[in-house]
């Protein structure tokens, strides 16, 4: 069975960007070896993967413009959300809405991956690696 960065694509990346992770999803981030973990947009100049955690339309609309600014190459970008059933966790949006910033900004959305019982993970994909 796939672990959960093999089904977010996370291959030989030797950085990634985590914004807002929550407390369960640690021990995940702990598991990853050789992998430089960085928590905050300032500590970064270029990305190729970010994983977002966000549970308000507004966190989406303020991350989206400074992620891609700093994207390099073919970013993979996944936004980690609650699911429409979590208990635990509400969001104001879902996967088919809330998502205009990112869109705008020339980026699709491509896959949804569980997370784990409350969260999905939507990967969003800038439109010119889009195959069509």
């Amino acid at each position: 069975m796939p672990t959960i960065f093999q089904k977010l694509n996370l291959k030989d990346q030797k950085q990634i960007l985590v914004l807002n992770a929550t407390r369960s999803f640690e021990g995940e981030l702990g598991t990853l070896t050789d992998v430089e973990i960085k928590r905050h947009l300032d500590e970064v100049t270029e990305i190729d993967f970010a994983l977002v955690f966000v549970t308000r339309k507004a966190e989406i609309d303020e991350h989206s413009l400074p992620l891609v600014a700093k994207a390099r190459g073919d970013l993979i970008l996944w936004f980690v959300y609650p699911k429409g059933t979590s208990k635990k966790y509400k969001a104001d949006f879902n996967r088919d809405n809330g998502w205009d910033v990112i869109s705008a900004a020339g980026y699709q959305p491509v896959r949804m991956v569980a997370i784990d019982e409350d969260w999905s993970a939507l990967r969003y994909r800038r439109s010119i690696y889009v195959r069509r």
